[in-house]
């Protein structure tokens, strides 16, 4: 009973222990590098962002004629 406790009890010391290594190993970026990455990201937001927009603008024309379209074969099908 006691080995299976200390087994599970082994699992989060092991976890702290591997994290802390890993966070120890890790270098934070320089400045360069980081205004490299934040251009990165921002370019990212801002293509992203037009592709949104450029789809939202192009359902607008597109959803008229298909709602017409709609009514207009409910009417056919309602008198006929």
């Amino acid at each position: 009973m006691s080995s299976q406790f200390s087994e599970i009890a082994d699992i989060p010391r092991e976890f702290l222990r591997e994290g802390t290594q890993f966070v120890n190993r890790c270098a934070k970026p320089d400045k360069r590098e980081f205004i490299k990455i934040s251009q990165a990201v921002g370019v990212g937001f801002v293509v992203m962002g037009a592709i949104g927009y450029v789809v939202k603008l192009s359902k607008f024309p597109c959803m008229k004629p298909i709602w017409q379209l709609r009514d207009n074969v409910m009417r056919t099908e309602s008198n006929g």
